[in-house]
């Protein structure tokens, strides 16, 4: 009996280098894109992507994962807009072509950075106020464009709103510095001015705000289980999840993490979040080269609802940050070491 076989798009990014070869254990899998060393070539910013939609459709997709995109938090508007909005709906014309039923997006947490609701919902998407930047609000209207796609082949859009990915939990293997990384390299830095204050370390941060970081890996695998979900299940409609943990990391967790890594003597750290935003922000960036950007994120992840990941990928397919510890610090250092080289 042949397998399923699965088109995949963004599959030689940091995730999809991981995505495709677990796929490859359960699927047919053809990668699209620009790179001429993959099974298909096209392009998502070109009217119908470049594509032979003849020739494709006798291959007989069942499912077509969306993982294409630009992750940049300081991008042009013009630049998000062309790869996370535009190329959304050319993969979902692609889709339709071939006549692909199942269509798998993956998107971010950051969709949903303005909401208004104490714990986000999978499917809650804010447009009231703006967004902190034009990755996030690409991404928002990329899911927008998803959920009211005019149907006609596709039985099935499936939503992922992945967490902040950090390195895989066997090494910690990071291709470059973001995140939750930043925090390292900020403390580094301003190493004397830490070590020489008589009280608690003063940082931004909320007791009530925590970071979604997921493994690299674990959201490999997540994936993949929700492609095998789909043929599986065959839903109908549209359906969106968070795939985040179920706690998460506090700021003062990160930074308690980063000092003691970093063997920084201190007094403590005291997190300062009354602070006008704007103010604390712009503070923390001159002084510990801490992007902006990425303190907005700290100061403001809300609670994402979960029950429903759960109840396909079961209770504990993400580990918190404790139990990958080591390897997040592992990978770091080697990262550091190569670019230093």
């Amino acid at each position: 009996m042949s397998r399923p076989r699965i088109l995949v798009t963004g599959g030689t990014g940091f995730l999809g280098k991981l995505v495709v070869p677990l796929l490859r254990e359960k699927f047919e899998v053809d990668v699209l894109s620009r790179s001429g060393q993959t099974e298909v070539q096209g392009d998502l910013t070109h009217w119908n992507a470049d594509l032979n939609f003849e020739t494709l459709r006798s291959k007989k997709y069942s499912i077509i994962v969306h993982m294409a995109g630009l992750y940049d938090l300081k991008g042009s508007y013009v630049d998000c807009f062309q790869h996370n909005i535009s190329a959304m709906g050319i993969a979902l014309k692609v889709a339709e072509a071939l006549e692909i039923p199942y269509f798998l997006n993956t998107s971010t947490v950051a969709a949903a950075i303005n909401s208004t609701l104490s714990t986000v919902k999978p499917y809650d998407l804010n447009f009231s106020k703006a967004f902190p930047d034009a990755y996030s609000d690409s991404k928002a209207l990329g899911e927008q464009v998803l959920h009211n796609w005019p149907v006609k082949n596709i039985k099935s859009r499936i939503n992922l709103r992945l967490g902040v990915l950090v390195g895989d939990t066997k090494k910690g293997r990071i291709e470059r510095i973001d995140g939750p990384y930043h925090a390292p390299e900020s403390f580094k830095k301003i190493r004397p001015l830490i070590e020489s204050l008589p009280t608690a370390l003063p940082l931004p941060g909320n007791e009530s705000v925590k970071m979604p970081i997921v493994p690299v890996d674990k959201a490999a695998e997540a994936i993949v289980k929700f492609c095998e979900w789909a043929l599986t299940e065959k839903p109908e409609g549209y359906k969106s999840f968070h795939v985040t943990p179920t706690y998460g990391l506090t700021a003062k967790e990160l930074y308690t993490a980063t000092l003691k890594r970093l063997a920084i003597p201190n007094k403590g750290i005291t997190l300062v979040s009354k602070v006008p935003k704007p103010l604390m922000m712009k503070v923390s960036s001159l002084v510990a080269r801490f992007p902006e950007e990425e303190l907005f994120y700290l100061m403001n992840f809300p609670t994402y609802d979960t029950e429903a990941t759960r109840k396909v990928l079961g209770p504990s397919w993400c580990p918190e940050f404790k139990e990958y510890e080591q390897a997040f610090w592992s990978g770091y250092e080697a990262f550091v070491s190569n670019r230093r080289n």
